[in-house]
C-alpha cells in the first residue's frame, strides 16, 4: 500500500491544530455591523446634552406658546448669530449621524438628515409648553441647515481620509475644543472677559501635545493648577451661598451669552487635564476620581466665596470631557471596530 507524500507523517512526529477563535476567522465580520460605535456613543451623548439644555427647566404648560411653530425674521444682529449659533450646534450632531452608519450613500445621508432635523423638530414643538422658552421655524431651519452641513463636513472627511480612523486622536478632540474656546471667547456680546491665566495655560497644553514629554510634572503641576482655581479668590465669608444641584442652572439664570466661552473653556481644561492624567500612566479610575474630588470640594467650597458659583456643571463638564476622550483613545479600539 502506497501512501501520497500529503497524507505521509514521519513516525512520532505529532499533528498539532492551530484553533483560530471565531471573532477573528471572519475580519470582515465587524464591518457588516450596522452602526460605527464610537460616533454612535458621542450621538447619543450630544443628543442627551442637546435635549437636556433646550427643554430646561423642564417645565411644562399647556397651551404655554402661541400654539404652532412660527417664523422669526432675522431682523437684527442678534437673532442673526443665534441663528448662526443654532447652526453651528447641530454640525456636531450631523456628523456624528453620518459617521454612525458603515454603509454609505443616500441611505445615510438622509438617515443622517432625518435624525438631525427630528429631534429638532421635537425640541421646538415641546418648547412652546415651556414659558420660558420659544419654539419658532427659524430654529428648526438653522438646525436643519447645520445637520446638513455637519453630513457634508463628515462625508468629505471620510473621502479625504479614508481610514477615518486618523481622526479619532485626542490631539484632534482638544485642538477642537480649543477652537471652539477661542471662536465663543473673542465674539462680541458672547465670550468672558479673557482669563490671562487659563489662556496661557491651554498655550502650554497645546505646546506639550506637541512636545509629549514631562507628562507626570505636567500631571501634579495641573491638579495643583485645579485646586488653586477652584479656590479663588481665597476670600471666605458667611453666610454661605446655596448649592445649584441642576447642572447649567447658572447659565440659564445669567446672561446665557456670556456663558459660552466659559463653558467650552472649562471643557477643554478639563479634558486636557485627564489626557496629561492618561499619558503620564494614570488609570481612568484614578484619572477620574483624582481631579473629581479637586473640583467636588471647590464647588463646595465656593459657597463660602464671593463672586463664584457653587454648582455640578463642573463635575458635568469633566464627565462630559471623560467620555469624549475616552471615546477617542485608539488603543482601546484597535479590535473592536473600523469607524
Amino acid at each position: 500500500m502506497t501512501h501520497s507524500p500529503e497524507n505521509h507523517k514521519p513516525a512520532g512526529e505529532q499533528e498539532w491544530t492551530v484553533h483560530i477563535p471565531a471573532v477573528y476567522k471572519r475580519p470582515l465580520d465587524r464591518y457588516h455591523q450596522p452602526v460605527n460605535r464610537r460616533p454612535a456613543l458621542f450621538l447619543l451623548l450630544y443628543v442627551a446634552i442637546v435635549l437636556y439644555l433646550s427643554l430646561y427647566p423642564w417645565r411644562f404648560v399647556r397651551n404655554a406658546g402661541p400654539g404652532a411653530l412660527y417664523w422669526i425674521p432675522l431682523f437684527n444682529r442678534r437673532v442673526i448669530v443665534d441663528a448662526v449659533l443654532n447652526l453651528v450646534f447641530y454640525v456636531p450632531l450631523g456628523a456624528a449621524a453620518f459617521l454612525s452608519f458603515h454603509r454609505r450613500g443616500a441611505p445615510a445621508f438622509l438617515g443622517a438628515f432625518a435624525l438631525g432635523a427630528g429631534v429638532s423638530f421635537f425640541v421646538e414643538s415641546a418648547q412652546l409648553f415651556i414659558p420660558t422658552r420659544s419654539g419658532n421655524l427659524t430654529d428648526l431651519l438653522s438646525n436643519a441647515a447645520g445637520t446638513l452641513a455637519g453630513i457634508v463636513i463628515a462625508a468629505i472627511g471620510r473621502l479625504v481620509v479614508p481610514r477615518t480612523r486618523a481622526l479619532y486622536s485626542p490631539g484632534v478632540l482638544l485642538i477642537a475644543l480649543w477652537l471652539t474656546w477661542q471662536a465663543f471667547t473673542f465674539l462680541p456680546r458672547y465670550g468672558p472677559a479673557v482669563d490671562k491665566t487659563h489662556e496661557l495655560l491651554a498655550l502650554l497644553i497645546l505646546a506639550l501635545l506637541a512636545w509629549r514629554r514631562q507628562f507626570r510634572t505636567a500631571a501634579v503641576l495641573l491638579l495643583i493648577w485645579l485646586a488653586t482655581d477652584e479656590l479663588r479668590p481665597f476670600r471666605f465669608q458667611r453666610p454661605p451661598q446655596p448649592f445649584s444641584w441642576l447642572p447649567f442652572e447658572s447659565w440659564f439664570v445669567g446672561a446665557l451669552e456670556s456663558y459660552y466661552g466659559i463653558i467650552f473653556g472649562k471643557l477643554f481644561l478639563y479634558t486636557a487635564i485627564l489626557w496629561i492624567e492618561r499619558s503620564a500612566g494614570m488609570r481612568w479610575t484614578w484619572a477620574l476620581v483624582v481631579p473629581g474630588a479637586i473640583v467636588l470640594t471647590g464647588e463646595l467650597a465656593q459657597r463660602y466665596l464671593p463672586g463664584r458659583t457653587p454648582e455640578l456643571t463642573d463635575l458635568v463638564l469633566l464627565l462630559a470631557g471623560a467620555v469624549m476622550l475616552y471615546l477617542v483613545e485608539p488603543a482601546r479600539w484597535d479590535n473592536k471596530d473600523q469607524a
